[in-house]
């Protein structure tokens, strides 16, 4: 889904590398002061202007390309598993199971689809923030058919924190205590999966 994933030593395995972005150029003036291009498929530059994300050029030599990239997330939590708790009263037994994952990164491929404003697309209701005129505060940036600044390409904008508390199970549970030849109880139960997840 175009998203780089780098192994490497040193590094947690499969993590994010993408471009790191410091805002949107909001006035014509924050770009020009940094001067920042990119090179185009016909070998000319590309001048960044207001209303494009402003990447950081990591190896600074003015111009915005792969040797910019860099870790941008780690899809490996730092901790998960799994809580199972379980209460009885009587005949009556009520058990749960919570999955929980912590400090782990997701790349939301969904939004940069629905807020990439690259095609023709159904957009989410975020993009009536986006850039229009010459000194708009905004984190989304301008939108233009094809993106040609690349301004929806793989970046940190699409990464988010992926930690999560999951009710995956409940049961409720009730024994018959029915004794005969055949039978030694007869329990009765109901269960719901994946109830709600923070």
């Amino acid at each position: 889904y175009g998203a780089p994933i780098l192994s490497q030593v040193g590094q947690p395995v499969g993590v994010f590398y993408g471009y790191k972005t410091q805002g949107v150029y909001a006035p014509q003036a924050e770009a020009d002061k940094d001067g920042y291009y990119q090179i185009n498929k016909y070998g000319q530059k590309e001048y960044f202007s207001a209303g494009d994300m402003r990447f950081a050029d990591l190896n600074p030599d003015g111009v915005i390309d792969e040797n910019d990239r860099t870790v941008i997330g780690d899809p490996n939590p730092d901790i998960y598993g799994n809580i199972h708790t379980m209460f009885s009263w009587k005949n009556l037994t009520l058990s749960a199971l919570f999955n929980y994952s912590l400090g782990n990164d997701i790349y939301n491929y969904q939004r940069s689809l629905l807020e990439g404003g690259t095609y023709f697309l159904n957009q989410t209701t975020a993009m009536r923030n986006r850039w229009m005129v010459e000194g708009q505060q905004t984190n989304i940036p301008r939108v233009e058919y094809n993106d040609p600044m690349g301004n929806s390409r793989f970046s940190d904008r699409w990464i988010e924190d992926g930690s999560y508390l999951r009710l995956a199970s409940v049961t409720l549970s009730y024994y018959l205590p029915i004794q005969s030849t055949y039978l030694q109880g007869i329990t009765i139960w109901g269960n719901a999966s994946n109830l709600f997840t923070i």
